[in-house]
């Protein structure tokens, strides 16, 4: 009669085996590889402050609203909706969330259910004798209805860190979607401030154009008059006319602009034909006293390249648990029988449940070669964030400097605009009284158009750095990016 084994008997062999494996393990070595770059945590520049308030909340999230201008608003709002652009970021992002799940499924018991049935002839020379002790050479059914499971123990991190990764990967998404918004969002307001600033310079030119109408009109009375010759009534119609060409040039800017505005937007080409004049505000732009290293933080390129470093990282954690043995755990329980009429008796019980375990004894070499690429990744993540905070304060800096400057500039430009325009009206005065010749009214009255068109690029200007400084610091965007500091330690 067979004895039944003992505890020992059955421990001892599978401490021995287990021994065996792991000392196996240890054959396959990641010693050497290791992280080499540092994310930037501190800064030293005068864009920013890293000891001023971080609740500082500029720019308010919908930023655009400051400039007062109901269509601006309306047309955000339409591209929020309608923007391609946007719907390819939410389709990244809901990728990287069906990705994240499918991660997170893998820790879970697997459980499958099977029902097979089928009928054949048995071997005569295999598992079952021939007649009348079995069924060898015969014809028969036979059927198997079970439930099979399989668990990952992950005993060394493998699943956890990949769950990790594409959490992290989530997280890239959503902040390259709210990059995506703020680049459209820049650019709308971008393309109503050059299209306000063309009807801006309309108005100069037509304004112009009354008085080159005015100066002919002159002429010809002076030439009637014989005060002047039929040159100058030939400059001052010369001068009428290329003024004509270039506000002709002009409106067929803003048409471009309009359209441009309907693309950003989402609507077809015929919306443009619907956008008025934009009316925008120049309030000014109510800079904080210091700007804290926050701000660059809830930069949505940012925060998506330091999601990158975790995704980068959670990557080579997992190639990292390749070097130990994988040890799983999986079982049977069901039904199984020759003859579909015996299926469900009794006696066609089955089962069966024990560890897998899976260890890379000649693939030292592979792994190596993964978890380097792994590690390698790492650092490329780390760099590119890197630049991104370099560039980022560089941008912040570069309109902080041109803000600074803009005030001196407008005031300057305000005492030559008024000196200007006094000579114009003298030298007008001049003219219409025969004093001067035309073609020194014609002279200032350059120099009177030049600087109008200088003021108001100046104005514009004063626009554009408002919006690119908003982007520069994010557009108020305000969601935490993972903390780079302390999550790039070398996964060793």
């Amino acid at each position: 009669m067979r004895s039944k084994a003992s505890p020992r008997s059955i421990t001892l062999p599978a401490l021995t085996v287990l021994a065996s494996v792991l000392l196996l393990a240890g054959c396959a070595s990641f010693e050497g590889i290791h992280q080499t770059a540092q994310p930037i945590t501190k800064l030293t520049s005068g864009a920013v402050d890293a000891t001023a308030n971080a609740d500082i909340q500029w720019p308010l999230a919908q930023w655009w609203r400051s400039f007062g201008d109901s269509q601006l608003d309306a047309l955000i709002e339409r591209a929020l909706q309608n923007s391609p652009t946007l719907a390819t970021a939410q389709s990244r992002l809901a990728r990287a969330q069906a990705a994240a799940g499918l991660a997170n499924a893998n820790r879970a018991p697997q459980v499958n259910g099977a029902v097979d049935a089928t009928y054949g002839r048995f071997s005569e020379n295999y598992q079952l004798p021939k007649p009348p002790f079995g069924i060898g050479g015969e014809y028969a059914s036979q059927g198997q209805a079970a439930l099979d499971f399989h668990y990952d123990l992950d005993l060394w991190g493998k699943n956890a860190a990949l769950i990790r990764s594409a959490n992290a990967q989530v997280k890239a998404a959503e902040f390259d979607h709210a990059a995506a918004t703020l680049a459209l969002t820049t650019a709308i307001v971008r393309s109503t401030v050059q299209l306000a600033m063309q009807h801006e310079l309309h108005d100069i030119l037509q304004a112009m154009q009354k008085q080159r109408v005015a100066i002919r009109e002159l002429s010809r009375q002076r030439v009637s008059s014989g005060l002047d010759t039929r040159v100058e009534l030939l400059q001052s119609s010369a001068n009428e006319a290329a003024l004509r060409a270039e506000i002709v040039q002009l409106e067929t800017a803003q048409a471009v602009s309009r359209l441009q505005l309907a693309a950003l937007a989402g609507d077809m080409p015929d919306a443009a034909n619907a956008l008025r004049r934009p009316h925008l505000s120049l309030s000014t732009m109510n800079l904080p006293a210091s700007l804290p290293l926050d701000l660059l933080g809830r930069r949505p390129e940012l925060a998506a390249q330091s999601a990158r470093i975790a995704v980068a990282i959670g990557e080579a954690e997992s190639a990292k648990a390749l070097f130990y043995p994988n040890i799983n755990l999986s079982g049977v329980i069901g039904l199984q029988s020759i003859g579909l009429d015996n299926l469900l008796k009794a006696g066609s019980t089955m089962s069966s449940v024990g560890p897998a375990i899976r260890l890379p004894l000649f693939e030292a070499g592979r792994l190596r070669a993964n978890y380097a690429i792994k590690t390698a990744d790492i650092d490329a993540a780390i760099g590119q964030y890197n630049q991104s905070v370099i560039t980022a304060t560089q941008e912040v800096g570069e309109q902080l400097a041109r803000a600074a400057a803009l005030s001196q500039e407008e005031q300057a430009n305000d005492a030559a605009l008024q000196a200007i325009e006094e000579a114009y009206r003298l030298a007008m005065l001049r003219y219409q009284g025969g004093l001067s010749p035309y073609l020194s009214a014609l002279s200032v009255e350059g120099q009177l158009l030049a600087q109008r068109r200088a003021a108001l690029e100046l104005r514009t200007r004063r626009q554009d750095i408002q919006v690119s400084l908003i982007r520069a610091l994010g557009g108020g965007f305000h969601s935490a990016p993972l903390s780079v500091a302390g999550s790039t330690k070398n996964p060793q």
